[in-house]
Parts: C-alpha cells; sequence; structure tokens
C-alpha cells in the first residue's frame, strides 16, 4: 500500500480532480448521522474500505460516522437480500447490480435518488453511460449509483501464447479459445489452459455461463416461458462450459469465484481465463499483479453466434426505503461514486489498479488513464456500449438481461442451477443428466411463478 493518506497527500484531501482540474470540497459538518453499508468484498470496494478507515470521507463530512460490513459475493447478496426484503434496517445503503435495482424499486424497498444528482454539476450525471444508468431506472426513478460498471473480455498470457507460437484474435470464438487451452494445458508445470469460475451461485458461475450460453446462440426460456436449457444450443453450451473446465482448467474448479480465479492467474498458473472487464485494472496492475502484469493480453468476449455474450453489470450503492439516516446516506452514495472519489483512490494507490471504471465516460477521455489502460481500454468501452441485455439472446425471448434473468424467482433458481453443474464439474453425475435435472428446474420455476400460461 500507499504511505498513509495523510502524508501521502497532505492537504490535497479535499480536492474534487474534475478531468484533470482541482475545485476545492470544503467540508460540509451540516449533515449528521451513523449510517451502515454493506459492500461486496471486491478490491476495488477493498480500497474504498481502506480510504474511509483512514478518514477520507470524513475530511468532507466529519459529522458522519461509516460503519462498513464488507463480505465475499455470494454472502453479502444473501445478507443484503434478507435485509432489504424485511425492511429490518441493518443497512442505510448497499452495493447491488442491474438485476436487483429494477425489482426492488417496483417493491418499494429502495430510495429515489434521481432528483438529489440531476442537475448536480458537480457529480455530473450525464458522465455516466447511459447503459449504466438504464439499469439502474424504474419508471422515472434513478435508485442507485454506480461505483463501476463492466462487461467481460478475455484475458491471456502473451509471454505464453509467444512461446506456443499462437496468437489470439481481436474477437476469438469459443472454438479458438477451447484449441489454444488444449495447446497451453501443462499440469505438470502447473500452468492450465483455461480458467472459469466453476463455484455455485447466480452471480458467480452463473454469470459467465449464461454469457456462454448466448455466445451459443441457447436461451433459459423460450418465448412462452419454456425451459430452453435442453435445446440443442443451450445444452451445447452447457456441455462446452463443464467438458473444457474438466479437461483443460485449475484442480478444484468448483471453489474458484471471480477472486480465485484472478488469484490463479496472478500467480501465473492460467494461460486464459474470460472473466468481467473489472479484472483489467487488477491483472495489469504491478501492485496487483507484480510479476506477470506485463505479460496480460487482452481480447473481446468469445462468441459463437452473438457477439461477447451480452455481459454488462454493475455494482452500485442504493439507499434502503427503510433508512432514517437519508442525508448521510446520500451523501455517501455520491461521495463513493464520484469523479472525486475515483482520482482520490489513484491518488492514495499510486495508480489505477483498483479504481473504480466502466461507468463514467470521462475515464475514457482522461489521458493518465489511457496512459495505464491503453491495451484495453478500447475494449472495455466498446463491449460495454455492444452490450444490449435487453435483448440478450439470438432468438426472442420474454425476458430480460445479459448474464441472469430478470425475474424475482432467478436468485434462487440461478444457486440450484450451477449446484447441479457444478456437480457435474466434479464428476458425481453426467453432464447430460444435469442438464436434465437444470431443464426441470427452470420450467418448475415458471411454472411456480406463474410465467407459463
Amino acid at each position: 500500500m500507499a504511505l498513509p493518506l495523510a502524508a501521502a497527500m497532505g492537504g490535497q484531501l479535499r480536492a474534487m480532480a474534475q478531468g484533470g482540474g482541482a475545485t476545492p470540497v470544503e467540508p460540509d459538518p451540516s449533515i449528521e448521522g451513523t449510517i451502515e453499508v454493506g459492500m461486496v468484498g471486491n478490491s476495488q470496494m477493498v480500497a474504498l474500505q481502506e480510504l474511509v478507515a483512514e478518514g477520507v470521507f470524513n475530511e468532507v463530512y466529519p459529522n458522519i460516522t461509516v460503519n462498513l460490513t464488507v463480505l465475499p459475493e455470494n454472502e453479502i447478496r444473501t445478507t443484503i437480500a434478507r435485509d432489504v426484503a424485511t425492511q429490518s434496517g441493518q443497512f442505510d445503503a448497499f452495493t447491488v447490480g442491474p438485476f436487483e435495482v429494477p425489482l426492488w424499486a417496483a417493491n418499494g424497498w429502495l430510495m429515489d435518488v434521481g432528483d438529489d444528482v440531476t442537475g448536480d454539476a458537480a457529480y455530473d450525471l450525464d458522465d455516466i453511460f447511459e447503459s449504466v444508468r438504464a439499469g439502474l431506472t424504474y419508471e422515472d426513478g434513478l435508485y442507485a449509483l454506480p461505483f463501476y460498471g463492466e462487461s467481460a473480455m478475455m484475458f491471456y498470457r502473451t509471454d505464453v501464447f509467444e512461446a506456443a507460437g499462437l496468437e489470439m484474435p481481436e474477437r476469438p470464438t469459443w472454438d479458438d479459445i477451447a484449441g489454444f487451452a488444449a495447446e497451453l494445458h501443462d499440469p505438470d508445470n502447473g500452468l492450465y489452459g483455461l480458467a472459469l469460475r466453476g463455484l455455485p451461485g447466480w452471480g458467480q458461475m452463473g454469470a459467465p455461463l449464461t454469457t456462454v450460453i448466448n455466445a451459443f446462440g441457447g436461451r433459459w426460456y423460450d418465448e412462452e416461458w419454456n425451459a430452453a436449457l435442453n435445446e440443442e444450443d443451450s445444452a451445447t453450451a452447457i456441455r462446452f462450459y463443464i467438458e473444457t473446465l474438466q479437461d483443460y482448467g485449475p484442480p478444484g474448479p468448483e471453489q474458484n469465484g471471480f477472486t480465485e480465479c484472478q488469484t490463479l492467474f496472478n500467480q501465473g498458473q492460467i494461460a486464459q481465463w474470460y472473466d468481467a472487464t473489472s479484472a483489467a485494472e487488477l491483472l495489469s496492475s504491478p501492485d496487483e499483479n507484480p510479476e506477470f502484469s506485463e505479460q496480460v493480453g487482452y481480447a473481446y468476449g468469445p462468441s459463437q453466434v452473438l457477439p461477447g455474450g451480452n455481459w454488462l453489470w454493475s455494482w452500485n450503492f442504493a439507499m434502503s426505503a427503510s433508512t432514517e439516516a437519508a442525508d448521510a446516506t446520500l451523501a455517501f452514495m455520491k461521495w463513493a461514486t464520484s469523479r472525486t472519489y475515483q482520482q482520490t483512490i489513484v491518488e492514495f494507490d499510486g495508480g489505477w489498479g483498483r479504481a473504480p471504471t466502466g461507468a463514467r465516460a470521462s475515464t475514457y477521455e482522461d489521458p493518465a488513464y489511457l496512459e495505464f489502460a491503453g491495451n484495453f481500454a478500447e475494449i472495455v468501452q466498446t463491449s460495454i456500449d455492444e452490450a444490449t441485455p435487453n435483448e440478450p439472446t439470438e432468438d426472442p425471448v420474454p425476458y430480460t438481461g445479459g448474464q441472469f434473468v430478470r425475474i424475482p424467482e432467478f436468485t434462487q433458481l440461478g444457486d440450484d442451477v450451477t449446484q447441479q453443474l457444478a456437480s457435474a464439474l466434479v464428476g458425481d453425475q453426467s453432464v447430460d443428466e444435469a442438464i436434465e435435472a437444470v431443464n426441470e428446474l427452470a420450467n418448475q420455476t415458471a411454472v411456480d411463478g406463474g410465467y407459463q400460461s
């Protein structure tokens, strides 16, 4: 880590970085309160946790106390969902994605914050990508503010490819990736051909798996809400995902989520990894990836039929409708999702490795960022722009969502489906048996939810 913040930044702590200009931000002692914030434990959130602990937020809001709860993704999802559904008031603010926001807003569980940021020149709502904002709206309201956004891409070891005489296409197919994995897989020397998330969970294995299904031309449901996971294209994608991971993945793939795959890649054990574009900064930062940051290559998310598989996600801060500290909560949310915060974490870390990106257009116009991210910035921005989560598949479907199906039941369905597929991944049942089992789960969910006529 860099020097303690007070020493490293001194009197610049209250500077508002706006595209290179600095406008002083005077402390605002008028807002008071104690707030509880629940966050997913990704690297970017851990960085925010460190800044709060260093007192950076209190440089501007000295009378607001922020208590942070930071947990692994599956655990925090469950904790937040339970709190929000019961309106028990454990959290005033929490990290959510575009899956939850419209559903929870419709239930009256979230506070509309649109009026508080619209027209605020310092916050600059128009700077946020329209595709990201769209996932945080319900009817005419804005119910969350984006911390960072992402699509999906391929990461690979350029030194390993060069040694094998291979060249990664800018836009590979999944057949390309499988072929490279077969050539590069060398477990005797601690190198595995491909990493994919195998950890059960609708937001763990379920996210990349769904984009692979989309990329193969498959879908979760047909237009009549009949389960379609055993249709030819969907089943082919599921077999590909599991069997390729069995053949060329690292040991214990059922234990690997985003963070575990990133760690394996940074340790030099992975030749290729398909996952969220938000990993790009983490892999290319010498602080985060000291040994291999100079040997990371980048390509668009693979496709067979549908480019990129339609991954579009953002981690956002939303406010509970039951909060009794709305002003203090909003102050924290705006601070954490501002351009000011992004520049502050860059100063604190001495680089862009843990800065939240993928949400604001100004990031991709910042010369300092482009100097750091020149190898992948265009891929990330284009992938976000090209995603069409409202039309996520090649064939028509009755749902929206790129790497998820936006119905309330999907959190349980996605968890159950990935549990079944993880059991096939470790050999407890055949892949075909698992496909039939998950198709039945999907069909029963549609029946129980009243989606089928």
